[in-house]
C-alpha cells in the first residue's frame, strides 16, 4: 500500500508544476493615449455648442479662452456674460455636424482648426473653432470665425 501512495505523490507533483505554470503571469507595457487626444478638442466644440443651445453662458465661458485659461477665471463676470451671449446670439442652431480637423499651423500640437457646418433654419455655415490646449484647463475655444455666419445677414 505504500507503493500507490508514493505513486500518487510522484503524479501530483508533475501536475502542481502543470498548474503553476499556467499561472505564471507577464507584465506588458500597453501605451495608452492621453486622456486628452484627438477626440479632445472635438469634445471641446461639441460641449460649446450645446452650451450655445442652452444659453448656459458659465459653461461657455468656462470652454472658452487661451493657452493661459478661460475667460471665466481671467475677465470680469459682467463682461464675460455679454460676450457670451453675444456669441450664443450668432452660433444658436437647430444642428451642427463636424467636417474636418486640422492643425493651426505654427502651432503643432498645442492648437487645432475644427470646421463645424451649423444649421440654422435651412441654411449650413461652415464655421471654423480655433481649439487650444490651455496650461489649466484642458482644451479650449480660442476664436470662433463668426463671420461666417454674420457675413450674410
Amino acid at each position: 500500500m505504500r507503493r500507490r501512495s508514493v505513486n500518487t505523490s510522484l503524479m501530483v507533483v508533475p501536475v502542481l508544476a502543470l498548474v503553476l505554470a499556467a499561472c505564471a503571469t507577464r507584465t506588458e507595457r500597453i501605451a495608452v493615449p492621453p486622456s486628452d487626444s484627438n477626440v479632445a478638442p472635438v469634445l471641446t466644440v461639441e460641449r460649446f455648442l450645446r452650451a450655445v443651445n442652452a444659453r448656459d453662458f458659465e459653461t461657455m465661458a468656462r470652454l472658452f479662452g487661451t493657452s493661459q485659461g478661460s475667460v471665466r477665471d481671467r475677465d470680469p463676470q459682467p463682461e464675460v456674460e455679454r460676450r457670451m451671449f453675444a456669441l450664443a446670439s450668432v452660433l444658436r442652431h437647430d444642428d451642427y455636424a463636424v467636417d474636418d480637423e486640422m492643425p493651426v499651423p505654427g502651432r503643432s500640437g498645442e492648437a487645432v482648426t475644427i470646421v463645424v457646418r451649423l444649421k440654422v433654419g435651412e441654411e449650413r455655415f461652415p464655421v471654423p473653432f480655433t481649439v487650444v490646449r490651455s496650461k489649466k484647463a484642458g482644451w479650449l475655444v480660442e476664436n470662433i470665425d463668426i463671420l461666417r455666419i454674420t457675413a450674410g445677414t
